[in-house]
């Protein structure tokens, strides 16, 4: 017979089996897919656009958990109030609760930013406006576009007020702040009538005023946005530079005693005729330098002392303008030329063993051959080798730098072929450091299929004095861009356009430069007017791609 500590006992053991088990079912086995769902915001109370608001709670309803500590950082009203809102967090839903003491006939705006994220971290897709109304009336004025950067862009806007509002708007905080997505596109909504300046400007800046020396920006090539009444006033793109400023120089090196090599913020390829050097010796003695772009990397340039010193030197960069626009900033370097013995052997830099020459079926394509320090004018370049099939191919060499030449076979490559370069220790001599390890360097590299070239032809409607510019950049490497300027009928023809993906912008060419001007703030000059043109430009062989009619809206 069971006693009643004996049940007790089992009916526990029941109890706790029948708990496990339940506790089991309703686990969610581990891991699964990520979430990637950026949350949204599904219901406003009071409605979006509300009219006669005076003040007390509104209401956001997300579609997932908001992370709390995202929120401040992500919601500003506008116009800012002397008396600022509170927000409580609820999960799902804020709870922002507004003064009383709200101006009259004034739209209030709850800007949410892409900072707004999750509980898993995931941000919004883009920025978004919530208005409401004192009045009868809620403003409805629109100002979108698109900006073109390499990172998170915002858009910073400022009501102009008065003349000196206008002349230093930019050092005050914006009336108006929303994020772009992803993608690049912005939406300004609930804006009164009035004139407007505007700026792009990195994420991370945002809100806050413009310093000149301190971030990049882009501005519109309107100068001022005029907005009347409940206007939508589309296109107002900007581009946003990598870079602040022009190209200046960042550092400098020396490997001997007299060659060295100069860094630059940026590619110098659009510049290198315009750059202007001047190396000082440290009595204020100008020395000669030759000076030549790094064969492999477009930001660097190398120069090369006519007579060797070991001592300090100085090296100024003259400021280079184009029309208003500065390309290049001056600056100046102090380098100490006193350096160790180069003692490196030479090495050749290519073509390698994985080397591929793009052939182009129009004219013979140099074999470019890049060393990996500066050669002997002396050396005996004529030793070098080119073979195919063990059979001695005759060629030309043309010097294009002290570190590189260009080797042009008599006759024209053959494709989709092995080469063999041979290089002899003993011909080929640095000015420093010691020759090639081995006496003999045999490198194998290939030839690709020809490659074959197609034509672009664009219809647009500009006329002679627009000054429009095509601009065509190639998305595969090896990179490059083509430029054109637009006929005077509004044609623009691309002859030998190697096959492949391009992308495709059209710029008004104000300041004659060839290149995309950005603009400036301070003093304000308007930016110049661009337009992307949206699909991509596929480049076939032996073809003809013809685009029709393009519009344009162009600047004034």
């Amino acid at each position: 017979m069971i006693n009643k500590k004996q049940t007790r006992d089992l009916l526990f053991k029941q109890l706790v089996f029948i708990l496990f088990i339940s506790c089991a079912a309703v686990m969610s086995p581990p891991g699964g897919p990520k979430d990637e769902i950026p949350p949204e915001l599904i219901e406003v109370i009071p409605p979006n656009g509300a009219t006669y608001f005076k003040g007390g709670l509104v209401e956001l309803l997300f579609s997932e958990y908001i992370d709390e500590n995202t929120i401040d950082r992500a919601i500003t009203i506008l116009p800012l109030l002397v008396e600022e809102p509170e927000i409580i967090y609820k999960g799902k839903r804020l709870h922002i609760y507004f003064p009383d003491s709200l101006l009259m006939d004034q739209t209030y705006i709850i800007s949410i930013n892409r900072d707004l994220t999750d509980e898993h971290r995931v941000n919004l897709p883009q920025g978004i406006q919530v208005a409401f109304s004192t009045g009868s009336e809620i403003d409805r004025g629109i100002i979108s576009g698109t900006v073109q950067y390499s990172k998170d862009a915002s858009l910073n806007l400022w009501k102009i007020q008065n003349g000196n509002d206008n002349l230093k708007f930019y050092e005050r905080v914006p009336d108006y702040v929303i994020d772009a997505s992803s993608e690049g596109y912005y939406e300004f909504n609930f804006l009164s009538s009035g004139e407007y300046r505007i700026a792009a400007v990195d994420r991370s800046v945002a809100g806050v005023p413009i310093a000149l020396d301190r971030f990049t920006y882009g501005l519109s090539w309107l100068p001022i946005i005029e907005l009347i009444g409940q206007e939508t006033i589309k296109d107002i793109n900007m581009k946003i530079p990598d870079k602040l400023g022009g190209i200046k120089m960042i550092n400098a090196e020396t490997f001997q005693d007299s060659w060295g090599r100069i860094t630059f913020t940026q590619s110098i390829n659009d510049v290198i005729n315009d750059i202007q050097l001047e190396v000082k010796s440290d009595d204020s003695s100008l020395l000669n330098a030759e000076l030549f772009q790094d064969p492999e990397d477009d930001t660097k340039l190398y120069f090369l002392l006519e007579n060797p010193i070991n001592d300090y030197i100085s090296i100024y960069l003259d400021e280079v303008k184009r029309w208003n626009t500065t390309l290049v900033e001056p600056s100046s370097i102090r380098l100490n030329m006193q350096a160790n013995i180069d003692t490196t052997e030479l090495s050749i830099v290519q073509p390698n063993t994985k080397y591929k020459l793009q052939l182009k079926s129009n004219l013979i394509e140099p074999l470019k051959i890049i060393f990996s320090n500066l050669i002997e004018p002396s050396s005996n370049t004529n030793s070098i080798l080119l073979l195919r099939d063990s059979v001695l191919i005759p060629y030309d060499l043309i010097w294009d730098t002290p570190m590189s030449l260009n080797l042009f076979p008599k006759t024209n490559w053959e494709s989709s072929s092995n080469y063999e370069l041979k290089l002899f220790k003993e011909e080929i001599l640095p000015i420093y450091g010691t020759s090639l390890k081995d006496s003999v360097t045999s490198i194998p590299f290939k030839t690709s299929d020809y490659q074959n070239f197609g034509s672009l032809i664009i219809n647009t409607n500009p006329s002679e004095s627009s000054n429009i510019i095509a601009e065509l950049q190639k998305m595969e490497k090896p990179y490059s861009i083509l430029r054109s300027v637009v006929n005077f009928d509004g044609k623009i023809i691309m002859r030998e356009v190697p096959e492949g993906n391009y992308s495709l912008m059209f710029f008004q060419d104000q300041d004659s430069s060839m290149q995309y001007s950005y603009g400036q703030i301070d003093p304000y000059r308007t930016a110049e007017w661009f337009y992307y043109y949206q699909d991509t430009i596929k480049i076939r062989s032996n073809w003809d791609m013809e685009l029709q009619q393009i519009e344009f809206d162009l600047a004034e």
